[in-house]
C-alpha cells in the first residue's frame, strides 16, 4: 500500500501516514521504517497494513520519494528555463530557425530580428571563396567527394587533408584582406 508521511514526532519515535486507498491516517512507530534517514512529512512511502486492537497501523515501511526530493524537482521544474537572451534587445526568447534549401542557415530573435547564431560551415575553404554553401559548383564538388572520394583510402585521406588545411587557408586569406585594406 502506499501513502504519504503526514506527521512525525521525532521524540516520541511515532507518527501518522495518510493513505489514499483508505483515506485517513495510519498510525506507525519508528521501529517499522526501513531505511536509513529519519521520516519527514510529505516523504512518499510504501507499507504494509497491520491492525491490532487500536486500529491499523503501517508495517515494514520502505520510502519512495522523500520530501527533500520532493522539493528540489519541484525547484528545479519552476526554474528550468530553456530561453536565451537576445543580444540586441535582451528579450528572453525562444529563437526561430531559417533553413535555406532544407538545411539549418541561421537563428533569429522574434521580436527584433536579430541573428542569434548562423550554421555556416566555416571550415571549408571553399564555402569561404564561393560565399554561398550552396553554390551549384560546391555542390558539384560536394557529390564528387561523396561518390568517388570517400569511396577509396587515398580518396578519404584526401579529404581529410583538404578538411585539416582549409581553416589555415581561410586564416591566410583573412589576414591577405586585413593588410590590403591597410595599405
Amino acid at each position: 500500500m502506499r501513502g504519504t508521511v503526514k506527521f512525525y514526532n521525532a521524540e516520541k519515535g511515532f507518527g501518522f501516514i495518510f493513505s489514499e486507498g483508505l483515506k485517513e491516517d495510519i498510525f506507525f512507530r519508528i521501529g517499522e521504517w526501513k531505511h536509513p534517514s529519519v521520516p519527514s512529512g510529505n516523504d512518499d512511502v510504501e507499507f504494509e497494513l497491520g491492525e491490532d486492537q487500536k486500529g491499523f497501523r503501517a508495517r515494514n515501511i520502505q520510502l519512495i520519494f522523500s520530501a527533500k526530493d520532493k522539493q528540489n524537482k519541484v525547484h528545479e521544474s519552476k526554474h528550468k528555463d530553456d530561453r536565451i537572451t537576445c543580444p540586441s534587445c535582451g528579450r528572453k526568447v525562444v529563437p526561430r530557425m531559417v533553413t535555406y534549401r532544407g538545411e539549418p542557415d541561421k537563428t533569429l530573435c522574434p521580436y527584433c530580428g536579430t541573428v542569434i547564431k548562423t550554421f555556416d560551415n566555416n571550415d571549408c575553404f571553399l564555402v569561404h571563396i564561393y560565399g554561398d554553401r550552396h553554390h551549384k559548383h560546391l555542390n558539384f564538388l560536394r557529390a564528387f567527394r561523396d561518390t568517388q572520394l570517400m569511396n577509396n583510402g587515398i580518396g578519404k585521406m584526401t579529404v581529410k587533408f583538404y578538411y585539416w588545411v582549409s581553416p589555415f587557408l581561410i586564416k591566410m586569406i583573412s589576414l591577405n584582406r586585413k593588410i590590403q585594406h591597410t595599405c
